[in-house]
């Protein structure tokens, strides 16, 4: 199968065939002559000369049809023309034969059934199918026919004869065909006087925390409610920008265009208007048509067939390839087709060469998966899946390298060409094989049309106007360099006349023939609709109709059932959660150990009245549990939503159709989780052994955690971010907790004091615990415990007893279950069956606000724009920068923003001594290792080289040569694995110096993008250069960097807010202001433009001149970037050096290494293409053998010398006298690093405020709630308890806060291990401080406007000692809960591994503190050391040591335990010696001789006592809670230094490998089994 031979099959099978001479369309097999070439018309040939290889063929041929892999070279065989041209016809006769076995069923093999034989007429129309792309309507661009072998032809002719496609191809299972053999759905796109219009400026200034603060209650609330009300919207008829300026043009199917212009220039938006994507701008005009169909029209009948493709890859990453193409196909094709869905997935499979991916995962930048040359394949397959007929790509090719792109651009060719398609593609770095394919070019610049026509004359158009072409400038290059003022070049004789802005290329192009001939051809397609009575637009709308099923409407946009849709969203969602076994796994481990933990806390209660309390605590913990958990549901509810808007708009389904669909997914997964969770509690902790108790139990678990997650989706649907979402839902959960009815019994919930009572009411969990508590203790009676009688004692007659339980009848020994809850809580058996059914409401009544949200609101954006500026920015902004792209401004580079390209001209002399050292760098024998299953992998091979000062080294390769590899090792990067061979400096060892004295610059561009660039390189600058160098020093040399970049307009800009290429300048620069005297580059040119690319690397050529020495990483550069080079060092895979030397004139040194040895150059082929396809195809002697060219360089002369060079530098440099100077591993002193990165970083929160502002949220909605619920506490018992309830709440924020802290803290600590502390710009010791100290101010002041809005409305204490000590308490809370998530995300290696332990901690944090279980009762196992342990433990007991003793307690007249004495005793004279002597409690009516009243607890001091707390301990356990602080903050550090300084893993590296050896064991162990239990089936068969 295509896709699945090893590489050397391709290339004989390319050596043995017939060059592609054109890869535009393609005659069918039936219509081609033997052997000849048929030209169509007047057609001009097109010049295929970039495509070819200069590897010479012993069969004769003089070109292959390879044109390279998708990054990974000879791995599933390259995109050729026709060999997808023959799989596609492959699949044409699979389904024919499909089909014709479904007709014989369905029709008898009448007449009248699905397909009919093929006649002469019927194979007529066969012959015509494929070549209908070249029988272009008038005006249409000429191209050139192809021919496949004759043998070929007549293979497929013949099998052709078989049976007629076309019915079947009519019915819409992959694409309708007229009885013409044209296309059904083809529609060329018509756009006359289009206008678009942006709204807001191109610049803004950064939004800091008192922003946030003040815009809750005003113009963020505003905006927030007017989204959701757009009545309540004002007309803003503020500034608007025009990005596209009266366009008028053509595009008829069949045809491709391609769209060129800067980044910023409108070419985004130009793409989104065509394909209909309008609703983020302020205003499009002009009319487009599709094939006569009007936009609107489009839009709201026909919205699938025109799709606009973003430049990224988003996909379901846990899906693999073939899921994610059926899920396609199933969207897109009716029930009964269902059966070639298979089919057609490997026909796409085949066709784009992946084949060998269809099992593997497609993943993204952290899931692992496939490459991304193939997820590039996979996004064009799954669009040809969508069947539409008009494509838009934009940018589709950005990091993909020359090669890999030209593969691209062919599959977009065949897309094309098969289904006659309408395609349209913008292309940075197109090559000249690209640009060969286009049939149009538009050029854009500023929103203006600089010249629209026929591609191969827009090169002619600009050289007339007075541009000057420089020789091996690919077109696409020549075409865009003319918008960029400082890259143009201009023909002598041309310097006045020729256009300067964009406006004047506007208006010349619009006076031009050109114009006319645009025009004219508009005109001429319109007459063709007319003169057709638009009748591709009838057939259009008669395919689609005739692709839907039957029970969808004419006028919608879906091809299958709104039923249909649910259950391919459901299908998918239980593949997504296969295909993230980890997390699956995960779960069901968290689920599996904390039911263990729970059920140990609450073991084997007691049947008594000893376990009425704590049995509501099992039920209630039941019920919220899983629910809790569920919060993971956030991450995919807002993740997903880029995939699912472009599914939208590609119509395979509403986004409602999704969240059904999770919901059908929930009912078997959570029902898993129910059964192994509830089974373990419920047996664990001794509940009533009754089988219709037990499935109540489970049954409301289940409908609760089902509740609970629609709620959190729910929150999600309307959330515009991931971090609102879980802000809302963390609030929303602790509200549902405290208003459940536990904490706060009912009847003091709804009393007149409790301010949010009513919250009880629209609380589903509320529901659910009266539900499960109600059937938990029905019909029990439960006995009272010994301790509960009152009295006791000497004396004390049996039948004059009470018990001090509620609801305790008057002298009863016993309580009823009933009794017990009606008085406790209200609750009574005869509502569980309407709570079960308050829940399915409420159920429903979130799932239906969650589909009427995600079917109204969308908050996926199209990206910004503007240019953020620090408030205060000295520069005039106002009148600043242009963008025309809204899309791309603040995205994609738009190098118009800046105050100019970078002067790449030689006339500018005033370049900086930036390079303060003349040292010699060099490498012999280095080799680098790996582990890798158990043994070790060799990436790198006995490389040698050398970097002089003023030298430019590009290192070249194929994807996974290991240029970064070694890029890494030569830097001193590496962190794992085994370096080996010599790196030295003038001949001596490299010093602890070498990192901080070198620069790097990432291909990621990691920066923090709250810093200016300014001071990023000021921070740069300060804390890497030697320390002796005064600071106003640094500062001028900043100044110089920023005027050598030319950023100074810019310094004052936040760098998130910045372009490609002005991140990749700012990445330059910081590392710039270091003074290295050796520069490392890791891609700098990848996802630039051509002109970015070509700024980028006439930068770095300055920098060499300036003395640096540059080792540079490139992928396939331009002829003009590689000529930058001074030297190329070139890989092969395994890291094997095949070239190392100079580049020559025009690549004449490393064209001179290669025809030595038999494979010569062309002389208009880029070397740098020509170096990476002689070493990939490798090449034969004259003697018929295989070049290898490692081998041919060690052996080489040129290899010998270098060594040479090598030991004389070694040599000559080790003479020269050392550095005397003391050298540091870091250039600054800890206490500047110190200031420094904590100035920083309060900048960062200042400057991004919901980390700050969310942390104060939380405090805000707790502390409220928390003090107005417990609103002036009384004095009765159940006052006395919710004063230690009110207390423990605190336990609440926890969950929320750590959640918000582990990302920050990680998203620092990356960008510390990235680039920082490999630079080594600052320690350890200084970042963990700066951590440390940012987190202190926010703690506190969240700390002091909890403890407001908590403690003075709740009545505890106001005398100011006792206020003072909660203050305090509350104060080390905050700081505590900060500092206990960084030492958790310091430790654990992964988010993976931080959402693991979270939850454990959490559990034991609020369960073991003597609260929810009493000290007494807590199990001998948790109890002597978990509870001592626990830090909350110490400061509820202090915050209750301090705050009870005061109380004198007033027992309601339900609350005492009542008895009567015997006759003629008063209460007093009875019971008066059990009350003296329990030293506890009081009477309630001591003089009475009847019903005499007991109140357990006098004063809170004897209620502290039964939870174990002691006034006197207060101090004390303020001392250990602030002990628990401190060593939070010593974890930080220690954390730090071991294990991300030092690597130590505590042995749990060993641990978890054991485990994951002893489960694969296991699985192996299954899986044999199975084997021979199949073998043993077969083998009985067989007998």
């Amino acid at each position: 199968m295509f896709g699945q031979q090893p590489g050397e099959f391709y290339r004989l099978r390319a050596q043995s065939s017939a060059p592609d001479a054109d890869l535009h369309h393609v005659i069918p097999p039936s219509s081609q002559l033997d052997g000849d070439d048929r030209r169509i018309g007047d057609e001009e040939p097109v010049s295929t000369f970039a495509t070819t290889t200069a590897v010479p063929s012993p069969e004769g041929s003089s070109a292959s049809e390879l044109d390279g892999t998708w990054g990974e070279r000879d791995v599933g065989g390259p995109v050729s023309h026709r060999m997808a041209m023959d799989d596609y016809e492959t699949m044409r006769r699979e389904l024919s034969h499909l089909s014709q076995t479904q007709s014989r069923t369905s029709a008898k093999g009448g007449p009248t059934g699905l397909f009919r034989s093929q006649t002469s007429q019927s194979r007529k129309s066969r012959k015509s199918q494929t070549s209908k792309s070249q029988q272009r309507r008038p005006s249409s661009d000429s191209t050139q026919a192809q021919d496949l072998e004759a043998g070929d032809a007549e293979a497929v002719a013949e099998k052709e004869e078989e049976f007629e496609l076309g019915d079947f191809i009519k019915e819409g299972h992959f694409e309708r065909r007229t009885d013409e053999g044209q296309s059904a759905k083809k529609v060329g796109v018509v756009f006359k006087h289009l206008t678009v219009k942006g709204t807001g400026s191109t610049t803004s200034f950064a939004k800091t925390l008192p922003d946030a603060i003040l815009g809750t209650f005003g113009p963020d609330l505003y905006r927030i409610v007017s989204g959701f009300v757009p009545a309540l919207q004002r007309y803003n008829a503020g500034a608007t920008r025009t990005l596209i300026n009266d366009f008028t043009g053509v595009v008829r199917d069949g045809e491709m265009m391609l769209v060129l212009g800067r980044p910023g220039s409108g070419c985004t938006s130009f793409l989104k208007a065509l394909s209909n994507k309008r609703g983020e701008y302020a205003a499009v005009t002009g009319d487009v048509t599709y094939g006569g169909i009007s936009a609107a029209e489009q839009h709201k009948h026909y919205r699938g067939e025109v799709n606009y493709n973003p430049e990224d890859d988003q996909h379901f990453p846990s899906l693999n390839v073939w899921q994610t193409l059926k899920f396609s196909l199933m969207n897109k094709t009716k029930k009964r087709h269902h059966a070639e869905i298979g089919i057609i997935i490997d026909a796409l499979l085949r066709m784009f060469g992946i084949s060998h991916t269809k099992k593997t995962l497609v993943g993204n930048e952290y899931v692992r998966g496939i490459s991304g040359g193939e997820r590039k394949r996979v996004s064009i397959a799954e669009t040809l899946a969508t069947k539409s007929t008009v494509v838009c790509w934009d940018n589709s090719t950005r990091g993909l390298d020359a090669s890999t792109a030209l593969d691209y651009a062919n599959s977009l060719r065949i897309m094309t060409d098969v289904s006659d398609r309408t395609t349209l593609v913008t292309l940075y770095q197109a090559g000249e094989g690209i640009y060969a394919l286009m049939d149009k070019v538009l050029v854009i610049d500023e929103g203006r049309m600089m010249y629209q026509g026929p591609a191969n004359e827009a090169k002619q158009y600009f050289v007339d106007l007075g541009f000057h072409c420089p020789d091996r400038q690919t077109t696409a290059d020549f075409l865009t360099s003319v918008t960029d003022p400082t890259q143009r070049a201009l023909r002598e004789g041309y310097e006045l006349s020729a256009p300067k802005t964009a406006a004047e290329f506007e208006r010349i192009f619009k006076d031009s023939e050109a114009y006319k001939k645009v025009l004219a051809d508009v005109a001429e397609y319109e007459g063709y609709l007319r003169k057709t009575e638009h009748g591709d637009a009838q057939e259009f709308k008669q395919s689609v109709r005739e692709q839907k099923s039957k029970t969808v409407s004419k006028k919608s946009s879906f091809t299958v059932s709104f039923w249909r849709q649910i259950l391919a969203c459901t299908a998918r969602e239980f593949w997504l959660v296969w295909g993230d076994k980890p997390t699956l796994y995960t779960k069901f481990f968290i689920i599996v150990a904390n039911g263990l933990i729970v059920g140990s806390l609450f073991y084997n209660q007691a049947d008594t009245t000893d376990g009425a309390f704590t049995r509501g605590g099992t039920l209630f913990f039941s019920i919220v549990f899983l629910g809790w958990l569920q919060l993971t549901e956030l991450m995919k509810a807002v993740s997903g939503r880029v995939v699912i808007a472009r599914h939208k708009d590609y119509a395979f389904y509403r986004p409602s159709a999704v969240s059904l669909a999770r919901v059908l997914a929930d009912f078997p997964l959570i029902l898993v989780q129910v059964i192994i969770f509830g089974t373990i509690m419920y047996f664990m902790t001794n509940l009533d052994v009754d089988v219709s108790k037990f499935f109540i139990y489970e049954l409301f678990v289940y409908s609760t955690t089902i509740c609970i997650t629609a709620l959190y989706r729910f929150f999600a649907a309307l959330s515009p971010t991931i971090d609102d979402a879980v802000r809302f839902s963390g609030t929303a959960l602790n509200l549902l907790i405290v208003y459940t009815g536990y904490v706060i019994a009912k009847p003091q919930l709804l009393g007149e004091k409790i301010w949010f009572g009513w919250l009880y009411y629209i609380n589903p969990i509320s529901y659910s615990f009266e539900g499960v508590l109600t059937s938990e203790f029905a019909g029990r009676v439960m006995e009272c415990a010994p301790s509960q009688l009152v009295p006791q004692g000497p004396g004390i007659q049996p039948e004059y007893q009470g018990c001090a339980v509620s609801g305790a009848q008057v002298g009863s020994k016993s309580v009823t279950g009933e009794q017990y809850l009606g008085t406790t809580y209200e609750y009574t058996r005869a509502n569980l069956w309407r709570n079960f059914g308050v829940i399915i409401a409420f159920t429903v009544l979130y799932i239906l606000i969650t589909i009427i949200g995600v079917e109204l609101f969308q908050f996926v954006g199209g990206g910004g724009g503007a240019i953020t500026f620090k408030k205060g920015a000295k520069q005039n902004i106002t009148s600043g920068p242009k963008v025309a792209d809204a899309e791309k401004g603040g995205e994609s580079g738009d190098s118009s923003v800046s105050s100019g390209r970078l002067n790449t001209e030689d006339q500018d002399p005033s370049v900086p001594q930036t390079a303060t050292s003349d040292e010699i760098f060099t490498w012999t024998d280095v080799e680098y290792s790996v582990p890798y299953e158990g043994s070790q992998l060799k990436l790198l091979h006995q490389v040698h080289g050398y970097a002089k000062p003023g030298i430019m080294i590009a290192l070249m390769g194929a994807s996974g040569a290991g240029k970064t590899t070694l890029l890494n090792t030569l830097s001193q990067r590496q962190t794992v694995g085994v370096v080996s061979g010599d790196m030295l400096v003038d001949g001596r060892p490299l010093g602890m110096e070498f990192q901080r004295i070198t620069g790097f610059v990432e291909q990621q561009d990691i920066h923090d993008g709250t810093a200016t660039i300014r001071e990023a390189i000021e921070f740069s600058a300060v804390l890497r250069q030697e320390r002796h160098i005064p600071k106003a020093d640094k500062m001028a040399y900043v100044e110089e960097i920023i005027q050598l970049l030319e950023l100074g307009e810019l310094q004052d800009a936040l760098i998130s807010s910045l372009g490609v290429e002005q991140r990749k300048r700012v990445t330059i620069g910081v590392e710039l202001a270091a003074k290295p005297s050796l520069l490392f580059l890791d891609e700098p040119t990848s996802g630039l433009d051509s002109q970015s690319a070509y700024s980028i690397v006439r930068f770095l050529r300055k920098l060499a001149h300036a003395g640096h020495g540059l080792i540079c990483t490139i992928h396939q550069p331009s002829s003009l970037l590689i000529q930058q080079f001074d030297m190329i060092l070139a890989l092969n895979p395994g890291g094997k050096t095949f070239y190392f030397g100079p580049v020559g004139d025009n690549g004449a040194a490393v064209n001179s290494y290669f025809s030595q040895r038999g494979v010569v150059c062309p002389p208009q082929k880029n070397i740098a293409e020509f170096i990476l396809e002689t070493a990939i195809k490798g090449g034969k002697r004259s003697d018929g053998k295989r070049l290898d060219w490692n081998k041919e360089w060690r052996d080489s002369q040129e290899n010998k010398d270098l060594l040479i060079e090598i030991n004389r530098i070694k040599a000559d440099r080790s003479k020269l006298p050392p550095k005397e100077a003391t050298q540091y591993e870091y250039a600054s002193p800890v206490w500047q690093q110190t200031i420094h990165l904590t100035y920083r970083m309060f900048t960062q929160h200042w400057r991004d405020p919901s980390y700050y502002y969310g942390k104060l949220f939380v405090a805000v909605i707790t502390g409220i709630f928390n003090g107005f619920t417990f609103y002036s506490l009384g004095n009765t018992v159940a006052d006395l308890q919710n004063r230690m309830f009110t207390s423990f709440l605190i336990c609440l924020i926890p969950p929320t806060v750590v959640n918000a802290v582990v990302p920050k803290f990680y998203q620092n600590l990356s960008l510390w291990l990235a680039r920082e502390y490999p630079s080594r710009i600052y320690s350890w010791f200084a970042f963990c401080t700066a951590s440390v100290v940012t987190e202190i101010p926010i703690s506190i002041l969240s700390a002091v406007v909890y403890w407001l809005l908590w403690y003075y409305p709740t009545g505890l204490p106001t005398d100011s000692s006792t206020a003072g000590y909660a203050f305090l308490m509350t104060t080390l809370f905050f700081l505590f809960q900060a500092s206990w998530g960084q030492w958790i995300c310091a430790f654990a290696p992964s988010f993976t591994v931080i959402s693991n332990v979270l939850p454990f901690f959490f559990v034991m944090f609020s369960l073991f503190n003597g609260v929810v279980r009493p000290y007494s009762q807590l199990s001998v196992f948790w109890k002597y050391w978990m509870y001592y342990v626990n830090p909350s433990t110490y400061w509820i007991g202090g915050v209750m040591a301090a705050t009870l003793p005061s109380v004198r307690v007033e027992c309601a007249p339900q609350e005492a335990a009542h008895f009567d004495p015997p006759p003629g005793q008063t209460c007093v004279q009875y019971a008066g010696d059990f009350v003296a002597q329990a030293a506890r409690g009081y009477l309630t009516n001591p003089d009475g001789t009847g019903d005499c009243g007991y109140c357990p607890y006098r004063t809170g001091v004897e209620y502290m006592a039964t939870l174990n707390v002691v006034p006197s301990d207060k101090w004390k356990y303020l001392a250990i809670f602030l002990a628990f602080c401190i060593s939070n903050w010593a974890l930080v550090y220690f954390f730090i230094y071991t294990v991300r300084v030092k690597g130590w893993s505590f042995g749990l590296g060993y641990v978890f490998g054991g485990l994951g050896r002893g489960v694969k064991e296991v699985k192996t162990g299954v899986k044999k089994m199975v084997r021979r239990k199949e073998d043993g089936i077969m083998s009985d068969g067989g007998k």
